[in-house]
């Protein structure tokens, strides 16, 4: 499994949403600056713990080989009689 870069995955996209809108929200007196560091630090923490499965935990998790057995060729056909 090959695995994106980061600046190309959704999760990242996220993550600089949430940082500009809380940072864009706490500038307009919209929300407390103690509120918008929360959430922009649980949006990067998400973020890490994302990559992190995704990179070291279930990317590299080990594939499932099946292995088929010699398949023997069907028998011949009846033999007709004239």
């Amino acid at each position: 499994m090959i695995v994106k870069p980061g600046y190309k995955t959704t999760e990242f996209l996220v993550t600089v949403l949430v940082a500009v809108g809380s940072l864009a929200a706490s500038l307009a007196n919209e929300l407390a600056p103690r509120y918008a560091a929360f959430a922009s630090a649980i949006s990067v923490a998400a973020y890490a713990i994302s990559r992190s499965i995704t990179k070291n935990g279930v990317a590299q998790s080990p594939t499932t080989v099946v292995t088929t057995q010699p398949v023997a060729p069907p028998p011949p056909p009846p033999a007709q009689r004239v």
